[in-house]
């Protein structure tokens, strides 16, 4: 069905920035002496790098527990830090070993004697008063039993005082609006608590925008400010809580979480010149939900750190297409408005997207756009199911009666200067469900299952006349999926046919627009259920189609072979765009993600198509997605990336880590694949056992449970799981053991 994604609330993948790894690249490190620690402060988030070296006779593995005390006092307390690892690895990160970094400043080292390792600890807001740290900072080196192998200790001195926090939220405009009272819940109000555990917010308080109504939310808050020049922003919320943030003067609203306890993430960095912060309250497809946040912190940016982040995304020169499903934005949105379209148009434009491909149904289903050739979805609707529970909303009814939506998104995207497509998935009808449409209810022997059958004249027609109207409506081109429910397509000669008949209505509007119409398709790749039925060679020979999109499914074929697809648009007119995909339980951004991107532009693609590009987007709680979708559309920028990335990969700590599943926990569904990630280390052999049997070799990357063809679905069965990884480098192994499950809630109804 239409990707849903989870209650932004309750993801437990780390946002980080992809920046940061950027920045602190270019932190210089002064060799450790030996028995001490040396320093340096990372400019734009302000937290203490601490490099420090591992006795030359510990044991494979070692115990690092951090503690700081006010500077001469020997009141010693644990230190907030993380081990210096990559923004990929945080994401990756399971809450216990989270907790023990934060909560009691351990962290384990593998494979590190005689090495250097680094520690980044974040002083605020305990060790550090009225913006300046004055502390004394130790680090002591343990082997797994207890024994003390090495103690070291440094003081630093830190100003900070140029930082901003927000964290008393009486400070707002409507100081009637906020109550530290929260016994009236009738109160259409924010509550201030400020009593507050301090595990459990930074300073023991928290602004919570309280749910009154599902129908309506409570009033705006507006932070006021009186700052100049550029910043860096950063957000940190409880565990489980977003908000809804903009400045004053931005056209569109984030929201924010933190998914782990006092983890700030990097919202963005822009000029704040006669800016205010606003907060809005949460919404969901259930309505208006609880909000909360911990603090911002606003670091004052110089011109030459400006340019430093804005010059990592290079110069545009790859096709960037963009999947964007309206109807899974507006599930979980109160969209009334036709000027609510112009967010997501503008977080495209924002990512940097070329070609905005804007999903309006699939055929045979109600559809998302202002037709008046078949029903719209005007009502209740359903989603995929989150925790085994389907979803129910009328949010995206309510967007249709009341706002144009391909108009107005088309609208928005060429103001933008994006090309935008009205897209189709091939086919689906969605049989006895509120998406089906009239017209296969009306005829049931004109379908297959729940799929239209394209082998009959009157269905094409049908299709085609849906076409028209999209391009009457002023779509700049055609985009259909027919790697979504491709069943309706029973051989290649009724597909090639439907492309021909498609062929003369686009010149039929590119001789009135005195330009041409191109198409898009998105076809399965080799390997991928149906492939054999779309001839993409005869489509290429007769023009048929401009843009060649071969394409995976759900989490499985992700890596499928390029050549082929190279070697047929080889001195023709059409662009090969093949397929990345951008759901959640594909590839994670931005290594595993951007792995594949460089693998593509190596082979000498024109772009890459995101599928479920809103996900990364629009329609998440990680402005780093986005940063990264901008990322990719500069080959240069991508080879960039990785070249930074491996020589920072040395310092890393060297761990393994699996990539969590779509629910965000270690319980994999059939079409799910657990994937592995290697880092401190360059692996020459890496071997994957699963209850003790060895099922997997690799020599490179990518590093995938059994494999992604479909004969390996069933390869978790219900139940939990030994997985050990050992990875070979030199001559020793790093190895690591991982307890996972087949899932046993019930699977997608794709």
């Amino acid at each position: 069905m239409f990707y849903l994604s989870q209650n932004p609330a309750k993801k437990s993948i780390l946002p980080i920035t992809i920046l940061l790894l950027f920045i602190t690249t270019h932190i210089t490190y002064a060799q450790p002496q030996e028995n001490k620690i040396e320093f340096k402060i990372d400019p734009i988030s302000r937290y203490i790098h601490l490099t420090y070296p591992v006795p030359e006779d510990a044991p494979n593995e070692v115990m690092i527990l951090c503690s700081w005390s006010p500077s001469g006092e020997e009141k010693w307390q644990s230190a907030k830090i993380t081990p210096c690892i990559s923004e990929t690895a945080l994401r990756f990160i399971r809450e216990d070993e989270w907790a023990k970094w934060t909560f009691y400043g351990n962290i384990i080292e593998r494979n590190a004697k005689g090495l250097k390792r680094t520690v980044i600890f974040n002083p605020y807001p305990e060790a550090q008063k009225e913006g300046k740290v004055n502390i004394d900072f130790r680090i002591q080196i343990q082997s797994t039993d207890g024994k003390i192998l090495s103690t070291l200790q440094t003081p630093i001195q830190a100003d900070n005082s140029d930082v901003v926090y927000l964290e008393d939220w009486t400070q707002v405009l409507q100081k009637d609006l906020v109550t530290t009272d929260d016994t009236n819940a009738n109160e259409r109000k924010w509550f201030f608590k400020t009593d507050l555990d301090p595990t459990s917010a930074t300073s023991g308080n928290v602004l919570i925008g309280k749910k009154w109504r599902d129908d309506l939310p409570i009033p705006q808050l507006t932070y006021p400010l009186n700052l100049h020049g550029w910043y860096a922003i950063f957000v940190c919320t409880p565990k489980d809580y977003s908000i809804r943030l903009r400045l004053t003067g931005d056209e569109r609203t984030d929201t924010l979480n933190s998914p782990k306890p006092f983890q700030e993430i990097l919202w963005r960095w822009c000029p704040m010149d006669r800016q205010h912060l606003v907060l809005k309250q949460n919404h969901y497809y259930t309505g208006y939900t609880e909000s909360r946040i911990d603090y911002i912190k606003l670091v004052s940016l110089s011109s030459e750190q400006v340019q430093l982040l804005e010059s990592q995304f290079g110069n545009p020169d790859k096709i960037i297409a963009a999947y964007f499903e309206p109807y899974s934005w507006a599930f979980f949105e109160d969209i009334q408005e036709s000027l609510q379209h112009r967010e997501p148009i503008s977080a495209y434009k924002e990512a940097r997207v070329n070609i905005v491909d804007i999903q309006v149904g699939r055929f045979g289903m109600k559809v998302v756009y202002e037709s008046r050739l078949t029903d719209q979805l005007l009502y209740n609707t359903i989603g995929d199911p989150i925790g085994g529970v389907v979803p129910h909303t009328s949010n995206v009814g309510k967007m249709q009666q009341m706002t144009n939506t391909l108009q107005t998104e088309l609208q928005y995207a060429h103001e933008f200067g994006l090309t935008a497509h009205a897209n189709f998935g091939a086919t689906n009808c969605y049989p006895g469900t509120p998406l089906q449409s009239d017209f296969s209810k009306q005829h049931p022997d004109w379908m297959t299952g729940g799929l239209l059958r394209y082998d009959i004249p009157e269905v094409r027609q049908y299709i085609l006349s849906l076409l028209r109207e999209t391009l009457e409506i002023g779509a700049d081109g055609i985009s259909i999926d027919f790697c979504r429910y491709p069943g309706g397509i029973d051989k290649s000669e009724t597909c090639t046919q439907f492309l021909r008949e498609l062929k003369t209505l686009r010149e039929e509007f590119a001789q009135k627009r005195n330009k041409s119409v191109p198409l898009l398709i998105r076809f399965p790749a080799k390997g991928v259920s149906h492939w054999e039925k779309f001839d993409y060679n005869t489509w290429i020979s007769e023009e048929l189609v401009d843009y060649l999109c071969p394409s995976n499914i759900q989490g499985r074929h992700i890596h499928f072979e390029i050549a082929p697809y190279i070697e047929a648009v080889r001195g023709s007119k059409c662009k090969l765009l093949p397929v990345v995909d951008g759901l959640s339980w594909g590839l994670e951004m931005p290594a595993l993600f951007l792995w594949r991107v460089e693998q593509l532009y190596q082979a000498g693609t024109d772009g890459i198509y995101v599928y479920q590009a809103d996900a990364r987007v629009c329609t998440n709680n990680r402005p780093e997605d986005r940063r990264c979708m901008r990322l990719i559309s500069s080959s240069e920028a991508v080879r960039k990336w990785w070249q930074r990335y491996n020589e920072q990969n040395q310092q890393f700590s060297k761990r393994i880590y699996i990539q969590p599943s779509e629910d965000g926990d270690y319980e994999y569904h059939p079409w799910e694949r657990c994937r592995i990630w290697i880092e401190g280390i360059k692996p020459y052999e890496v071997e994957i056992y699963l209850d003790s049997k060895l099922i997997n070799q690799y020599q490179q990357p990518p590093y995938i449970v059994g494999g992604e063809d479909y004969q390996f679905d069933n390869l978790l069965t219900k139940g939990e799981h030994t997985l050990l990884i050992r990875a070979k480098e030199d001559n020793q192994y790093l190895e690591q053991t991982f307890q996972i499950q087949g899932a046993t809630l019930p699977g997608r109804h794709f």
